[in-house]
């Protein structure tokens, strides 16, 4: 019976058929299959989400370094300062530290004195372009492999650079960045005094920028250039009277012969110099100071010993030159040259740029120079007062308008001319009020205007006078507009704001740069195809 069951049975009934599977529980999660449309639960992410990740490249041109970063970052990713790697890469027939051409070991009133330390001057005459193009070709590739590592993705570039660059560098500069391999398909410009005051937070403001061969003061007004002024007191000349005073001071010691160089100088600059806050305060005795000077050969070194005190000279001098008969724009001091650039702004944009006064650069960091230099503006606005007429001669104190008017009336009909008193009144002393003060005095003035019945303001009811409450909202001032004195405000530097600058830009359409090259118009026109009327 066993055997006929088994003889019975069909075996290829019983093996499953080759076309059907056996299921098998999946070793990894699968999308559902599901008979309708999921492009909106499952779908690849919309433009918006592209734009988002786009990197933009934030690059500061300056004569001394080239900073790069991504937008969005508080700081830059690399600094490569040009001239402190001059013995890195050297070849066969380089003689850099040998031959006194290079400008290694040539005295401080030298024209090459320092220049193996900086990309371009301001004066271009004999400028190499070509050797200006090869090391900034070499500084942005390195920037780009060492610090940024980065693939070749086309990415947008914002490039922040000194207002009034000279337009040889700045077209080497553009060749550079749209002759690398990343290729970047737009170029955004920016003066670095408006990226300050984009770094700082505001939107007008008196940016004082003492960069290495010129100190600019810019006044800015909603985000445009209102006034510029420049001067040649930067940090080049605190350096070279930082090397002045140690090789006096080794004349008078031991060796007369002995040449600061510019690396050694700007070290002792960086670390000793200061400005004292109050020229007239008493000197009290100071310790002295002992300074180790390298030497270029085979001599040993040499030590000189100052006072601490007189390592102030050289800021004192840079800064705050002694007034002449003869001042030159460049021989004013600082403080000087901000009080005429704020005589020249009207006056509403002069009361904000007062009080938000945004010191920057690279030598702006010295102890004391902000706080001397905001106190002697401060004297020198209460002294003088917003008065273009620095001297009225005989005369003493100036006319009232509608008498100067009236005289100059009388004299063209044949009346004698005016002759000013014996003993002319005192003039008014003029001080620096306080916002609070003056917005209860303009207040108070609108009030007892409204109140005089023989006003014409008074047949109207002044709660819903619209004159009357717009009046009211100007003269009350809120707590954040600070206005009419003198008060100075930090930043982040150029390259922060610019930061933020692309980081805005880059999520709103509708912020714009100073000047935007495409790289299809730099391939057709070159630089003089571009707009560069608001650098």
């Amino acid at each position: 019976m066993a055997a006929t069951a088994s003889s019975n049975t069909d075996y290829f009934a019983s093996r499953p058929s080759p076309r059907s599977r056996p299921s098998l529980a999946p070793t990894s999660p699968r999308t559902p299959l599901l008979g309708r449309s999921i492009s909106g639960q499952f779908g690849s992410p919309g433009g918006s989400y592209l734009r988002e990740q786009e990197e933009v490249l934030v690059w500061e041109l300056h004569q001394r370094y080239i900073s790069v970063g991504i937008a969005g970052e508080n700081r830059p990713r690399g600094v490569l300062r040009f001239g402190y790697g001059v013995n890195d890469g050297r070849r066969v027939g380089d003689w850099r530290g040998v031959d006194r051409d290079a400008g290694v070991g040539l005295d401080e009133v030298n024209e090459k004195w320092g220049r193996e330390h900086e990309l371009f001057r301001a004066d271009v005459t004999d400028l190499d372009l070509g050797l200006v193009e090869d090391v900034l070709e070499r500084a942005v590739r390195t920037l780009h492999v060492d610090y940024l590592q980065l693939d070749a993705k086309p990415r947008k570039v914002v490039l922040a650079v000194s207002s009034l660059l000279p337009l040889p560098v700045l077209e080497v500069t553009l060749k550079v960045l749209f002759g690398h391999y990343s290729q970047p398909p737009v170029v955004t410009l920016m003066p670095t005094p408006l990226l300050a005051c984009v770094g700082a937070g505001l939107r007008n403001a008196l940016v004082v920028e003492i960069g290495w061969e010129e100190t600019v003061m810019t006044a800015i007004g909603e985000y445009k250039t209102v006034a510029e002024r420049r001067s040649v007191r930067g940090g080049k000349m605190l350096v070279q009277n930082t090397s002045a005073l140690l090789r006096d001071t080794l004349k008078s010691t031991t060796n007369p012969k002995t040449l600061i160089p510019l690396k050694f100088a700007e070290d002792v600059a960086q670390r000793t110099a200061h400005c004292p806050t109050d020229p007239n305060a008493p000197s009290s005795p100071d310790s002295s100071f002992t300074i180790t000077i390298p030497s270029t050969t085979d001599a040993p070194v040499q030590k000189v010993t100052l006072p601490f005190s007189s390592l102030a000279t050289p800021a004192t001098r840079t800064f705050f030159p002694p007034s002449t008969s003869y001042n030159d724009t460049n021989d004013l001091p600082l403080s000087t040259l901000i009080f005429l650039i704020l005589l020249a702004l009207p006056s509403d944009l002069r009361a904000q740029c007062m009080a938000r006064i945004v010191l920057t650069g690279s030598s702006s960091n010295i102890p004391g120079l902000r706080t001397r230099l905001l106190r002697e503006l401060d004297q020198l606005i209460r002294d003088r007062g917003w008065d273009h007429v620095h001297s009225y001669g005989s005369a003493k104190s100036p006319l009232p308008l509608r008498l100067r008017e009236r005289i100059a009336g009388e004299e063209g009909k044949g009346a004698p001319a005016y002759r000013p008193p014996a003993q002319p009144a005192e003039p008014p002393l003029r001080t620096l009020e306080t916002p609070a003060a003056r917005s209860d005095t303009t207040a108070t003035a609108i009030d007892s205007a409204a109140n005089d019945f023989s006003s014409p303001r008074a047949s109207i009811d002044p709660a819903t006078s619209l004159a009357a409450r717009i009046d009211r909202r100007l003269a009350t001032q809120s707590k954040n507009d600070v206005r009419g004195v003198v008060r100075g405000v930090e930043t982040l530097g150029a390259w922060a704001g610019g930061s933020l600058f692309a980081s805005l830009a880059k999520s709103n359409a509708s912020i714009r740069g100073v000047a935007e090259i495409t790289r299809e118009e730099w391939e057709k026109k070159g630089v003089d195809g571009c707009d560069l009327r608001g650098l």
